[in-house]
């Protein structure tokens, strides 16, 4: 593995502060279909908790005090389209919700700038309740889809269509839990290659739906019009076919699945982030002291990739960055996205 160097660290520091804040707002992502609130439930040990559980089950009832709690903004686009507007990037939402979701929206992503003329409100709101136990936050996820699940390309009207053909980039998330992703994904992305727009895929967990992975494969991953596909050790597992032992094995499962797809691979560990096409690299993930969370890593992690990706990173380059956006949110007390010039700060610390 690559180690973590300061010539590195000085290189992506160097293009970082030349950027001009005021140029960044000229990029365009658009990002479907997911808005869910997110509803935590900070737990203790697991063991613990599910005995506490029990307990008052078998009493027939009664409280659980003690339990911290938050609600926030979720949703994989929603997130990312957040995380990117924070770094300076203009961002267009466009999902199904109500219209009490649209007010949530216009709370958590609307007055940071998040573009959300394309939200619809003629459907339902989607929740999420994460439970998140012990010290290393591992999270068992409770979830109404609403409208999500139903997300079609046909909902898209043309002003949607107008802002696709207009953006720098396409960003299509979670397909785990449309019902209707593979057919939202192959349109959404031939629409956009056909106006030159660059494509970015984030599946999600596919393990609930492996009966229509060769599906997903064949019409999406494998497709010309997807230039970048994102995903995780896990989804990895279930694309490669390939099961792993080590990080040497999750990349090389990783250059295997590139052999049979299209796309550029960006990957995201634990313990590395590696982009595989004609060639590979690998950065190692931050060593951090604290870590509050773990849900939406995931989603700052695309954020900085796609952000980097806007500008050309050096592939080294790209993949430190989105390290660091993502290590910056899991290591916040407060789930907040960084700015640019937060985020300067917290990588010139490293």
């Amino acid at each position: 593995m690559v180690k973590l160097n300061e010539a590195l660290k000085t290189k992506l520091l160097g293009r970082l502060k030349q950027l001009e804040k005021k140029n960044l707002a000229d990029f365009n992502v658009v990002l479907l279909p997911d808005f869910f609130v997110d509803h935590f439930l900070i737990m203790g040990e697991f063991e613990i908790s599910l005995n506490r559980i029990k307990d008052i089950h078998l009493q027939r009832g009664g409280n659980l005090p003690g339990v911290s709690q938050k609600i926030h903004q979720g949703g994989n686009a929603a997130n990312t389209a957040l995380a990117l507007v924070k770094l300076g990037v203009s961002t267009r939402l466009i999902c199904k919700t109500d219209e009490f979701g649209l007010h949530l929206l216009k709370y958590f992503l609307g007055k940071y700038g998040v573009d959300l003329s394309g939200v619809k409100t003629d459907g339902k709101l989607a929740i999420t309740t994460a439970m998140e136990f012990g010290e290393k936050h591992t999270n068992v996820m409770i979830g109404d889809t609403g409208s999500v699940s139903d997300f079609s390309f046909d909902i898209l009207h043309e002003k949607d269509l107008d802002a696709i053909s207009n953006s720098d980039m396409t960003c299509l998330l979670n397909w785990t839990l449309n019902k209707n992703g593979t057919d939202l994904a192959r349109k959404t992305f031939g629409f956009a290659k056909e106006n030159n727009v660059k494509t970015f895929f984030d599946t999600g967990d596919p393990s609930s739906r492996k009966n229509e992975i060769s599906e997903l494969v064949k019409k999406v991953l494998a497709d010309k019009n997807l230039d970048i596909l994102g995903l995780n050790e896990n989804e990895l597992l279930h694309y490669s076919n390939i099961k792993t032992d080590s990080d040497k094995d999750v990349v090389n499962a990783a250059v295997y699945l590139k052999q049979k797809i299209n796309a550029r691979l960006d990957l995201h560990t634990a313990n590395f982030a590696c982009t595989v096409d004609k060639k590979y690299t690998v950065i190692p993930t931050l060593k951090l002291s604290k870590i509050y969370r773990s849900t939406g890593a995931g989603d700052a992690w695309n954020a900085g990739d796609i952000f980097a990706e806007l500008l050309d990173f050096d592939d080294d380059e790209r993949l430190m960055f989105a390290n660091s956006v993502a290590g910056y949110y899991i290591s916040s007390s407060e789930p907040v996205h960084p700015t640019l010039e937060t985020i300067i700060e917290f990588i010139s610390k490293l």
